[in-house]
């Protein structure tokens, strides 16, 4: 059975020139995704916990609590 004649298959067989490309997406802060929110670009966390570390906010959040370091940033 060749994967065209599949009833699953979900992948069209050629993309379509007129198809616009997809928007990068960027990656929520590391506090963001801890705390399971979207990520803005006014974030006033992102400057301080990248998305490649999140056992800084981690560790933060477990001493300070997200809205006190919140505080202590603004």
């Amino acid at each position: 059975m060749q994967s065209a004649d599949h009833p699953f298959n979900t992948f069209p067989s050629s993309s379509s020139p007129s198809s616009p490309k997809p928007l990068p997406i960027a990656s929520p802060c590391a506090a963001c995704k801890v705390l399971r929110r979207r990520c803005s670009k006014q974030c006033a966390l992102a400057p301080y916990f990248p998305p490649s570390e999140p056992q800084k906010f981690i560790t933060a959040h477990r001493v300070f609590g997200a809205s006190n370091i919140v505080k202590l940033l603004q």
